[in-house]
């Protein structure tokens, strides 16, 4: 076993002292997997964080469709498609029927229902975060853990962590959304409906213990158009919890909208609003953009793959006559193989760990450049997670090693095969 070891030290030694000999072949090789790889690489992090930014952003644009009640009215803005406040619902197991529509990706439903907040006349939007389109992704500040509580609109005055009263029933803010610029939207407090269940749950416990039920103070404006706090659906322990106010859609890529609003409007006593088509399309382009581009890159790869082949073809002709005077010195086979393999193998993997530093180098110029621009239009460069950059560092290196392999091994093993004495012969011809 000693011995062996010995033997393939011998062996990687040639193989690094062929590297030295012809140092400007080496470098000009190496500096082509430098490129190869470095570009690779930062495509790679940089389609990442631009893929997460570009998602975070058009998720932000909430709807691609929303089905609501016929009388219901729908605010349209260039940012984003909500349901104005309304009593009108629809029977919440509709969900299932839209969701088997050919072309609907996600149907997300939301339940809009008039409360007292600290005796404050407030809008309570439930909605499923399991099945989120329009509300999670606009949270500028949290709490740790699962969605638990009261999520406060932009607009409102209200302290991460504090307990407020919610129809008499104290819950805790857990989150606190960015401004949207809809006033609906940033003036109401979401919840999950399991939580809006609780509350009802609770408010039945009230009147059963005979309670006095919350009143608004006289100064506050109803939070649903045409309805007053003193309306019995207010802080009801009857409200309907198999109802919803809409289902906001949003379409699989290659999902055709006109194709799906025909669907839709087969369905009883349903309105069927769409947003902006521009948004639209660009969210359902957006996976074709980020396959083109791994495409592209993996046919930079292969590119790179056949000149590492080719240009190790010429160097194992070049040294044929080398390879026949040790195999006529008694070396075997296989080792002059693994001398070649060795060989590339230190080449383009030193190739790639130059283009893992070159590829980091263009991130950070990308992120000092472009990354700003694109911050500033509301599309977030965020860095990949800790775990994925060392993965891809690691995969990096490794495939540039496996480049130099793959590329050397159809020559090496043609030189393989071959007697000593075509090889001292070969050279000649």
């Amino acid at each position: 076993m000693a011995h062996r070891r010995h033997d393939l030290w011998l062996l990687i030694r040639l193989a690094a002292q062929n590297v030295g000999r012809r140092r400007l072949r080496a470098i000009f090789l190496s500096a082509a997997v430098m490129l190869g790889v470095g570009i690779a690489f930062a495509s790679f992090v940089a389609g990442w964080a631009l893929r997460d930014g570009m998602t975070t952003s058009f998720s932000r644009m909430g709807a691609d469709l929303v089905v609501v009640p016929r009388a219901t009215f729908v605010n349209i803005t260039s940012s984003l498609l909500t349901v104005q406040p309304t009593d009108e619902t629809l029977p919440a197991d509709l969900a299932a029927r839209i969701a088997a529509i050919p072309g609907v990706g996600k149907v997300a439903p939301q339940r809009i229902v008039p409360a007292l907040v600290e005796g404050n006349a407030a809008n309570l939007i439930a909605f499923d975060p399991a099945h989120d389109l329009s509300v999670l992704t606009w949270l500028a500040e949290r709490q740790s853990g699962p969605v638990e509580g009261l999520i406060a609109g932009g607009s409102l005055a209200a302290r991460l962590g504090e307990s407020v009263s919610v129809c008499g029933m104290p819950m805790r803010i857990y989150g606190r959304l960015g401004k949207t610029g809809v006033g609906p939207f940033d003036d109401s407090y979401f919840l999950s409906f399991g939580a809006l269940a609780d509350m009802v749950s609770f408010c039945r416990s009230a009147d059963a213990r005979g309670a006095p039920r919350p009143t608004a103070k006289p100064q506050d404006e109803p939070a649903v158009a045409g309805m007053s706090h003193a309306d019995a659906n207010v802080c009801s322990p009857d409200l309907a919890l198999d109802r919803v106010s809409a289902f906001l859609l949003q379409l699989s890529p290659g999902a055709k909208p006109d194709e799906v609003k025909f669907a839709l409007a087969r369905l009883p006593d349903v309105k069927i609003v769409d947003g902006n088509s521009v948004i639209t399309s660009s969210r359902q382009a957006l996976s074709t953009l980020l396959i083109g581009i791994a495409a592209f890159t993996a046919f930079q790869l292969v590119a790179l793959l056949i000149l590492v082949s080719l240009l190790f073809s010429a160097i194992v002709q070049e040294r044929y006559r080398e390879v026949g005077l040790l195999r006529a010195m008694g070396a075997k086979p296989n080792q002059m193989m693994t001398i070649i393999l060795t060989e590339a193998a230190i080449i383009t993997g030193l190739g790639g760990i130059a283009g893992l530093g070159f590829g980091a180098a263009m991130l950070l110029i990308f992120a000092r450049s472009l990354g700003f621009y694109f911050g500033l239009l509301g599309v977030p460069f965020s860095w990949p997670p800790l775990a994925v950059l060392q993965i891809s560092a690691v995969l990096a290196i490794s495939f540039s090693a496996i480049l130099g392999l793959v590329g050397a091994f159809l020559p090496a093993w043609r030189a393989r095969r071959m007697a000593p004495y075509a090889l001292i012969q070969a050279e000649g011809r």
